[in-house]
């Protein structure tokens, strides 16, 4: 439809235009408003959430950091703090004290008088010099470590010398044996047995005491 180009029809067609054009505007600064309240919306509900989890970080957390506060002050008090104490040690005026006993020390073997043969002499009445030898046995595979203490009188605290060797009867009239040490220190045997460890033999010796006389 065409309208006359008249001075009235112009005057009306830029009043619907203002119109138009101002509806629109109106329009425009609605939906900008709805888009700013949504993202306004948006960030409020970020902001809830944040501050709701760091609520519940801190809740979970107040525990820990009171237990720290406490710990802390009690060490600060403890720093300033000295502590004294004073006593006494009595004793009971009714107590005895013993003294321990000190442990005999080993009784050397010694033979009897009849083993000695005390009233035994020679004929030229010469005087006598007893001595003897102690002898100590363990058997050991088919033979035995034999160790022999010689005492040159009766009065000796320890052997004068001491030997120890293996022993093995090989039949009815003749046996071996093979010296291992002598005064506690082993010896370098001149002959040996498959049967016999001279390592092992030489540990059954039976020293009066370790190392050398």
């Amino acid at each position: 439809m065409e309208l006359p180009a008249t001075k009235e029809n112009r005057v009306l067609a830029n009043a619907v235009n203002a119109r138009i054009k101002s509806e629109a505007r109106i329009l425009n600064a609605k939906a900008a408003f709805l888009r700013l309240a949504g993202f306004s919306l948006i960030c409020a509900m970020i902001g809830v959430g944040i501050g709701a989890a760091l609520y519940g970080w801190t809740y979970a957390r107040q525990p820990v950091i009171q237990a720290e506060q406490v710990a802390n002050a009690v060490a600060q008090a403890l720093s300033g703090l000295t502590l004294k104490t004073e006593g006494s040690v009595k004793l009971d005026p009714d107590a005895l004290v013993a003294l321990a006993q000190p442990k005999p020390a080993a009784e050397v073997p010694r033979p009897t008088e009849a083993q000695l043969g005390a009233g035994a002499a020679p004929a030229s009445r010469a005087a006598v010099n007893t001595a003897f030898t102690v002898f100590k046995n363990v058997p050991m595979g088919s033979g035995q470590v034999v160790t022999g203490w010689n005492f040159t009188s009766s009065e000796q605290k320890s052997p004068q010398h001491q030997y120890c060797y293996y022993s093995e009867q090989i039949d009815g009239t003749s046996k071996v044996t093979i010296d291992l040490g002598e005064n506690g220190r082993p010896v370098a045997a001149t002959k040996t047995r498959a049967s016999m460890d001279p390592v092992l033999a030489f540990s059954n010796c039976v020293w009066f005491k370790s190392g050398a006389i």
